[in-house]
């Protein structure tokens, strides 16, 4: 495995969602690549801190229309 198939596999690896030979191959290139290793310790620490954030409340519908307006032209083709 190189680092690049870990970082396609990176997100159900963290989930849990890996089948077992698919997770030993990702835990047998972590400990040989600290750059990979630290990244997913980074991954992990960052859900742990947005699912300790208070929960939203819903924006105001003219915000969230003037808010896509004004994203819209960054996300088009």
């Amino acid at each position: 495995m190189n680092c690049q198939e870990l970082l396609d596999l990176l997100a159900d690896y963290i989930g849990g969602d890996l089948v077992v030979e698919k997770h030993q191959t990702v835990e047998i290139h972590l400990t040989g690549c600290t750059r990979c290793g630290i990244l997913v310790e980074s991954y992990r620490h960052t859900i742990f801190i947005a699912r300790a954030l208070p929960k939203c409340q819903r924006l105001p519908t003219d915000v969230e229309e003037r808010l896509r307006r004004l994203l819209a032209p960054h996300f088009e083709g």
